[in-house]
């Protein structure tokens, strides 16, 4: 028979045992309480499939996610329903820069700061559609517009990134197979949470421990005749040649999709517009890598020649000071709130000299 100490002994580990995995349960559960009610898990926006520009937000939806709200209309706008009596109508088109994603509340995003704004300043209805979708390129953008017409619209503005001269449409919907397009709201808050962002802690883990040390910039010997022109000679070649190294990094570093063309999606574009006699112009918006460098990279070059070969107008964005503090942090393309509020002040003018308003 066993001793009563060994019975004692091992009464407290099933004691522990068991008050630790209630503890554990406890825990899981208040996790996945606050996962739900404070973040929006279990109620994520979802997506569609469609066999013509791959995919969109589902129609029809009002959800809170990070506390943020994101609405679609029946035709997968992130807009109010169009109604008939509309007749001021402006294409707002591009990707997630446009759509602001669930990060962005619905009233936040350009498209509704601009509605608000006409609405007050000219007491006008003036309607302008978010058109859009994460990691979009202009051949989806024209696909949609081939599907579904371009609404009687006065004007068709295309806000467009340097890596989407390349991105272009594979016609594999990531919809219901990778995490970030669901098609289907998940049941378990924590198992979401590890589906969806575990690649978050692994990345914060190879960050903190496997991240190469930054490397120190080297000083520039030169061996020469100790004369002061020829000095200063070698020191302007030696940062000539150190700046173009790293105007090539800049260069290098940006988004860089597959295609091995230029996307058809812009000619697209400009043919539908040409059709339908709306006027078009591109606004085109750097990554942080191109503010760094100060101009657009070797992809923003195609879409200016592009435009100019069109005859298209484009809008620089460089032209107005964009800076990296309204961006995301952690981020090289998508704006903060801030940032949202940047574009619309943008475009403001720009439409309403396009609707020829004047107050």
């Amino acid at each position: 028979m066993q001793s009563l100490s060994t019975q004692k002994t091992i009464h407290l580990m099933l004691k522990f045992v068991y008050g630790f995995l209630i503890a554990i349960v406890v825990l899981a559960g208040i996790t996945e309480v606050v996962l739900r009610v404070k973040y929006g898990f279990c109620n994520s926006p979802l997506y569609v499939s469609d066999p013509d520009f791959e995919y969109i937000y589902a129609p029809n939806q009002d959800v809170k996610r990070f506390g943020q709200v994101l609405r679609t209309n029946s035709l997968s706008m992130r807009n109010e329903e169009l109604l008939p009596t509309d007749s001021l109508i402006i294409l707002l088109i591009g990707d997630s820069v446009v759509n602001g994603g669930s990060l962005t509340d619905q009233d936040s995003v350009a498209s509704t700061l601009l509605e608000k704004r006409f609405l007050k300043d000219f007491n006008k209805r003036v309607r302008v559609l978010n058109i859009s979708a994460g990691s979009w390129g202009p051949d989806n953008i024209a696909a949609y517009l081939k599907k579904y017409g371009t609404f009687k619209a006065k004007l068709i503005c295309l806000v467009t990134s340097s890596h989407d001269a390349h991105d272009i449409m594979s016609h594999q919907s990531p919809v219901g197979v990778d995490p970030g397009w669901p098609n289907k709201q998940y049941k378990v808050a924590l198992y979401e949470l590890w589906d969806r962002y575990r690649w978050m802690l692994f990345y914060f883990l190879d960050t903190l421990f496997f991240a190469p040390e930054p490397q120190k910039k080297q000083d520039n010997i030169a061996i020469v005749k100790p004369d002061v022109t020829d000095s200063a000679h070698v020191a302007a070649d030696a940062k000539a040649v150190e700046d173009t190294v790293e105007a090539r990094k800049l260069n290098d570093a940006g988004i860089r999709k597959p295609g091995l063309t230029f996307n058809p999606g812009y000619g697209q574009l400009y043919e539908i517009a040409q059709k339908d006699s709306i006027p078009m112009f591109i606004y085109l918006h750097p990554e942080t890598s191109e503010i760094d460098l100060g101009h657009f990279n070797d992809q923003g070059q195609e879409i200016v020649a592009f435009a100019k070969e069109k005859n298209i107008r484009l809008i620089d964005e460089f032209k107005f000071g964009v800076s990296k503090d309204r961006y995301r942090k952690m981020d090289v393309v998508h704006f903060n709130s801030g940032g949202q509020v940047f574009l619309a002040d943008n475009l403001y003018p720009l439409f309403q000299e396009y609707l020829n308003l004047r107050k």
